[in-house]
C-alpha cells in the first residue's frame, strides 16, 4: 500500500511516498532512496509462511533457538506481567531432567548453525535446584561442540546470592535484570531498595560487563527511554550501560490495559517523547534493541527488503524456534503454559517433543492474516505485535505498538531524507494515526469506561 508522507525541514515542506509491501521510499519526483548497489538478495532471507488458528503454525525438527520454561512460579507479582493470569502447570523438578534431555534426541541441532538456549520462569532462580543440574546436563550434551550453545536468563534479580552469582559468571552467556528504572514502582517491588539485593545485582553486572543488561518496558506512567537510561547510568556509574527491551507494554491482561496509552493525548505525548529522546541524543540512550530496530528498518528500506520476508516481532513464528517445558510439551511461547487456554479458546499446548511432526500452534495469527497489518505504514517496525493476543487486548496492543513504531518510523525518514514526517495521508488510517504528533488535526477524546480487574478468591469450605 502507498502512503503519502508530508514532512518538514524547518519551514521547508516536502512530500514523500512509502510502499510498505515493497518497502520503497521515494520523493515526489520519483527518486528512490536506496543503496548505490542493492545489498539485498532474495536468497538471503526466507519468505514468511502465513498461519492462523485455521492454518496452524508448525515447527521444524531443526532447532537453533530453544526456550525452556522451568515453571511460572515467581516471588513477585508485577502489575503488567504477561504471565500474571496464566494457569500454572504442575511443578517440575530436577527429577525430570534425564527424561527431558533424552527427548532432545527427537530434534536436531547443528553446531555450524549455532544454538541459543533461553531459561525462563516465572522467576527462573525460584527453580535454582532444577536449573543448576539442567545446565550441567546441557553442557555435557554439547561437550563435543567447539562453540558451546549460548545460554541466557532473564531474572528480577531479587533471589541472587553469592553462590548463584559465581555460577552465572561461570556458566551463563548473558543475563538480563528486569527493571523499569524510575518507573519500577509502577511495575512492582524494587530489588535496589534492599541493600543485599542491590549489592548482588551490581556485583554481577560489573563482573559480566558486556553480557548483562537491564530490561525495561515503557508504559503510560513511564514514557521516556532517556530518563530510564539516565537512571541506570546514575545507578551503575557506567554511561555504556545496556538497557534491553524498551518497547511499550502489550495488553496481555487488565494490568496491561491499565498501563497502556488510554487517550489520544497519551499517544501524541508518547510519540513526541520517544522521537525527541533519540533525536536529541543521536541515539545515545542505552537501548540497544531499539536503536538496532531503527537502524535495521533504514537498512531494509534502502535495500528494498519486501514484506514477504518480514517475520513476527517475537520470532516465535520461526520454525526453528521452539518453546518447551521440562515434560517436553511444546507451547506457543515462554509466557504461557501447557495447561493454559488462549482467549480464542485454543490451548497453548501445541504438541510434544516426542512427536515434533505433529506440533500445531492454533493460538496465533500471522500479521498477514490480521485485518489491518498489511495496510499499516509501520508494518516493518511493528512486525505484527504479539501473535496470540486477540479481542480488546489486541486492539489496545495494536494501538500501543503503532505509537511506539511511528516515532521510529519518523526518525528513520528523517535520517534518510533530512525531513521530519508530520502527517501520513491514506484513506485507511484513522485521523489519530495520520496525524503523527497531533499537531495538524483536532482530536476529540472518546471516553471508554475502564473495567477494573476483579480478583476472585476461592476458599475450601
Amino acid at each position: 500500500m502507498i502512503f503519502e508522507i508530508y514532512a518538514l525541514q524547518g519551514e521547508i515542506k516536502q512530500t514523500f511516498y512509502y510502499d510498505n509491501i515493497e518497502n520503497i521510499l521515494s520523493d515526489k519526483d520519483g527518486n528512490i532512496f536506496e543503496y548505490p548497489e542493492n545489498s539485498f538478495t532474495p536468497e538471503s532471507r526466507q519468505e514468511f509462511i502465513p498461519f492462523s488458528p485455521n492454518l496452524p503454525l508448525k515447527k521444524s525438527k531443526k532447532i537453533n533457538i530453544l526456550k525452556i520454561q522451568l515453571g511460572l512460579s515467581c516471588n513477585y507479582s508485577c502489575t503488567y506481567c504477561s504471565q500474571r493470569f496464566v494457569a500454572k502447570p504442575e511443578e517440575t523438578n530436577k527429577g525430570y531432567i534425564e527424561q527431558f534431555m533424552s527427548m532432545l534426541d527427537n530434534i536436531e541441532f547443528n553446531e555450524k548453525e549455532g544454538l541459543k538456549i533461553e531459561l525462563w520462569g516465572g522467576e527462573p532462580f525460584v527453580y535454582w535446584k532444577t536449573m543448576k543440574p539442567l545446565v550441567t546436563a546441557i553442557k555435557e550434551r554439547f561437550s563435543d561442540w567447539e562453540s558451546s550453545p549460548r545460554i541466557s536468563i532473564i531474572t528480577n534479580g531479587s533471589v541472587l546470592s553469592d553462590e548463584i552469582n559465581d555460577w552465572i559468571i561461570e556458566n551463563i552467556s548473558s543475563i538480563a535484570i528486569s527493571h523499569d528504572g524510575p518507573g519500577q514502582h509502577v511495575r512492582g517491588p524494587d530489588p535496589f531498595e534492599v541493600a543485599e539485593e542491590r549489592r548482588l545485582i551490581l556485583e554481577l553486572h560489573n563482573a559480566m560487563q558486556g553480557k548483562t543488561s537491564f530490561n525495561a518496558m515503557l508504559n503510560s506512567k513511564n514514557m521516556s527511554r532517556k530518563e530510564i537510561y539516565e537512571w541506570f547510568v546514575e545507578l551503575t556509574g557506567n554511561e555504556n550501560v545496556s538497557v534491553g527491551e524498551g518497547s511499550l507494554v502489550d495488553a496481555y491482561d487488565e494490568g496491561g490495559l491499565e498501563l497502556s496509552l488510554l487517550t489520544k493525548a497519551d499517544h501524541f505525548k508518547f510519540r513526541q517523547i520517544a522521537f525527541n529522546d533519540i533525536y536529541s541524543t543521536d541515539g545515545k540512550i542505552g537501548f540497544v534493541n531499539i536503536i538496532n530496530k531503527l537502524d535495521g528498518f533504514i537498512k531494509d528500506v534502502l535495500s528494498h527488503s519486501k514484506a514477504k520476508y518480514l517475520p513476527q516481532k517475537c520470532g516465535m513464528d520461526q520454525e526453528n524456534t521452539i518453546a518447551v517445558d521440562l515434560t517436553g510439551n511444546v507451547i506457543t511461547c515462554q509466557n504461557v503454559s501447557a495447561v493454559s487456554v488462549n482467549s480464542n479458546d485454543e490451548p497453548h499446548l501445541s504438541g510434544n517433543l516426542s512427536d515434533i511432526d505433529a506440533v500445531r500452534i492454533t493460538t496465533s495469527t500471522h500479521w498477514s492474516k490480521r485485518e489491518h497489518c498489511s495496510s499499516c505504514p509501520v508494518l516493518h517496525l511493528c512486525k505484527g505485535s504479539c501473535m496470540f493476543v486477540t479481542g480488546d487486548y489486541w486492539e489496545k496492543s495494536c494501538a500501543n505498538a503503532y505509537s511506539d513504531a511511528v516515532s521510529l518510523f519518523a526518525l528513520a525518514i528523517e535520517r534518510m531524507t533530512g525531513f521530519i514526517p508530520i502527517y501520513i495521508n491514506n484513506d485507511v488510517l484513522p485521523d489519530e494515526r495520520k496525524d503523527i504528533w497531533g499537531t495538524i488535526l483536532t482530536h476529540e477524546e472518546v471516553k471508554v469506561p475502564y473495567k477494573f480487574p476483579i480478583k476472585v478468591i476461592t476458599e475450601n469450605l
